[in-house]
């Protein structure tokens, strides 16, 4: 009697496999909507360093123009750009520039620090360890740009990934788009950039930023060995 009651409690196969399936179908919406969650959360994150570093970019420039070093030097490259801005006391946060959701650059170049100098406001803090002598950050800085340039059509900042043709690379910080900041502050996603942005001329539009900066400006790329 018992041992029947037994086997009409277990589960039989056919109704493993019909909760096998409802799981099935339950994931299959709820893991689109979680990657959707991440990846709007992933955008958000770099809008909100790009607008904090596009500001302090566009304050320097208007107080000082050229980025120079305090020892007189023109950044070589992104680190050497968050030294020179951390020094004159327009932006001392290390985690602008390596996003906390680029996987990629949080791998290879961590933060060691919450501030890029030290209390002196001069002393470099060493903030970014790295891998192999690699530096990886999140976004390429455009500098040496002429003191007059159109606003809204000038880039200064751009997402780590974008490529000549007007697309993001595997390598970029999204699969797909990126981030520019102008210099008029304004920060905007492109899915990509093909024909979108002027000739620093104007005469015409472009899918390579580097024809969007003026001559003699310089891009300070996000991977340097």
């Amino acid at each position: 009697m018992n041992s029947a009651r037994e086997r009409r409690s277990a589960f039989t196969l056919i109704e493993v496999v019909v909760v096998i399936a409802v799981m099935g179908i339950l994931m299959s919406f709820v893991v689109p909507s979680i990657s959707g969650v991440l990846e709007r959360s992933r955008k958000v994150n770099a809008m909100n360093c790009m607008k904090k570093l596009a500001d302090a970019y566009l304050m320097y420039r208007e107080t000082k123009g050229d980025f120079i070093s305090a020892d007189g030097h023109h950044p070589k490259n992104v680190a050497d750009f968050a030294l020179t801005l951390a020094q004159a006391g327009f932006l001392n946060d290390p985690n602008g520039y390596v996003f906390s959701s680029d996987a990629k650059a949080q791998r290879i170049n961590k933060s060691k620090r919450d501030t890029i100098v030290a209390a002196d406001g001069i002393t470099d803090a060493q903030c970014w360890s790295t891998r192999d002598n690699e530096h990886s950050f999140s976004i390429n800085i455009i500098v040496d740009l002429p003191a007059f340039c159109p606003p809204n059509t000038t880039p200064i900042i751009f997402t780590r990934g974008l490529n000549q043709n007007g697309h993001w690379d595997d390598n970029g910080v999204f699969k797909k788009g990126g981030y520019i900041a102008f210099l008029d502050g304004q920060v905007k996603w492109f899915d990509d950039v093909e024909n979108k942005l002027w000739k620093a001329d104007m005469t015409a539009t472009t899918s390579d930023i580097s024809e969007a900066i003026p001559s003699g400006s310089r891009i300070l790329t996000a991977l340097t060995a």
